[in-house]
């Protein structure tokens, strides 16, 4: 293999059971595993993410789907819209349906009927991220029209935290957390008591134990991503004592070494000039891969444990870098995330180096890739 991702499945388990040491008992785990389960491949790692977890979390019928045919049975919550005509597959296949619309509801609801099996359905609240969800305003008028609707079966209530990874000021989390207690209030005076109550993800669980409720839905941290310093700083000083250790790592390999000629130019733009006789590694990757191209003459990769920087701008399918003072030869395995000898790099390095986080840059990584699992 010219690329590949190796998925570390032990990390994976160890991370999951690390936030499970720090709920209150009780409380279950949804394991999100959207966005090709945040880079790191969905099929992969699916029957790895059921053993560990009470409830998977994805964001379509689509990925859902893919769970399902790769012998899934846990259940399954879709967290994103879903569109009418999806209903009697979401119903049939017994998945866990967001909603906040009434089309989707009476679909829903409709396909209930025919097909003689409940609608779970979780309602979203609103409480100022602005996304999808019912606002407070609106919550007691649809649920009057939920409640005569047959077949549906309103399982859990959520929402979402918009600034809680803000640990000096968490007053707008606190304000949200009224908000939803006021909205599970409002469905309690109403007789409608939802199975899952559920609001934290991987922040909420570190650093906000009383936002947990039932469920809390873990997505990043499971990777072994911190959501950001900040997070893991104020997760310390609170005492919530957890170790977490990235899942993935990413390999390719030198395919030529070639000598450049002090003065001439490496890649697109002449954006790099060689100022001295140098050794360039050509690497089988580039931004149709996911390497971002906001890396070029910015990253750097692992070549025999010694950092190797890349020059030049990062093509569609072709990276450079300098090797000039690394004894590389053709067929070297490079890494570009995770560990070679004592040294590492880390895909929060990359993402701040491509003025992103790592939710997106290990999520575009290119599903194409082969994944790799390691037990």
């Amino acid at each position: 293999m010219l690329s590949w991702l190796e998925i570390d499945s032990l990390r994976f388990r160890k991370n999951v059971e690390g936030f499970r040491g720090i709920l209150a008992p009780g409380v279950l785990v949804m394991v999100v595993v959207k966005a090709n389960a945040y880079g790191h491949g969905l099929r992969e790692l699916a029957t790895i993410a059921a053993e560990v977890g009470d409830w998977l979390g994805v964001n379509s019928s689509d990925e859902a789907l893919a769970l399902t045919t790769s012998g899934i049975r846990k259940p399954i919550a879709i967290l994103g819209h879903s569109e009418v005509d999806q209903a009697e597959t979401i119903v049939r296949e017994g998945y866990r349906q967001v909603v906040y619309r009434s089309d989707v509801a009476q679909a829903l609801s409709k396909a209930a009927q025919r097909l003689s099996r409940p609608a779970r359905i979780h309602l979203k609240i609103e409480t100022g991220t602005n996304r999808q969800g019912l606002s407070l305003s609106e919550l007691d008028g649809f649920l009057k029209l939920v409640r005569n609707l047959p077949g549906l079966e309103i399982e859990g209530v959520y929402t979402h935290f918009a600034n809680i990874e803000d640990t000096l000021d968490p007053s707008f989390a606190h304000l949200q957390l009224e908000r939803f207690k006021k909205a599970t209030s409002l469905m309690e005076a109403g007789g409608i008591r939802p199975a899952q109550v559920h609001a934290a993800a991987s922040s909420g669980a570190l650093l906000y134990p009383e936002t947990a409720f039932t469920m809390i839905r873990l997505g990043i941290g499971a990777y072994g991503i911190w959501p950001s310093r900040e997070t893991q700083l104020a997760a310390r000083e609170r005492g919530r004592q957890i170790t977490l250790s990235p899942v993935l790592s990413w390999k390719t390999r030198v395919v030529q070494v070639k000598q450049v000629a002090p003065g001439d130019y490496v890649g697109y733009g002449l954006t790099y000039q060689a100022s001295r006789t140098m050794r360039v590694g050509v690497l089988p990757i580039g931004y149709y891969d996911g390497y971002d191209r906001q890396l070029s003459n910015a990253g750097r990769v692992l070549v025999r444990s010694q950092f190797a920087p890349v020059v030049g701008r990062i093509a569609m399918n072709m990276t450079m870098i300098d090797v000039t003072d690394i004894p590389a030869e053709n067929d070297d395995e490079v890494v570009l995330i995770g560990r070679q000898g004592g040294q590492e790099i880390r895909a929060e390095e990359l993402s701040e180096k491509s003025g992103t986080i790592a939710y997106e840059f290990l999520s575009r990584i290119n599903p194409l890739i082969s994944r790799v699992i390691k037990t």
